[in-house]
């Protein structure tokens, strides 16, 4: 078993915070970007196609993008989903229900 300090990250990161599955999703993110840019050219010559094509890669990058606390909104939305599916116990009940 080995010591890692506390300041050594387990995991490849081109800048900190922002390794290969960030990368993954922001060009996930630009090919659909890319998709609906194509897609409003067929209907629009405006700078909505722009838009279109930047919101995609920023959102992914935000959505995915570690906090101080370490968590990202992707996991933050993970464990509310498990935690609004799981079963609730109610200790009390009002009357009248």
């Amino acid at each position: 078993m080995y010591l890692i300090p506390r300041n050594v990250s387990a995991k490849f990161e081109f800048f900190p915070g922002f390794g290969w599955f960030e990368l993954a999703a922001v060009v996930a993110g630009a090919l659909v970007g890319l998709g609906l840019f194509f897609f409003s050219g067929l209907f629009t010559k405006s700078v909505v196609r722009f838009v279109l094509f930047v919101m995609p890669p920023g959102l992914a990058f935000f959505v995915i993008k570690q906090g101080p606390n370490g968590q990202s909104l992707l996991d933050f939305i993970r464990q509310w989903r498990r935690w609004s599916m799981a079963q609730q116990r109610y200790l009390y009940v009002t009357k009248g229900e």
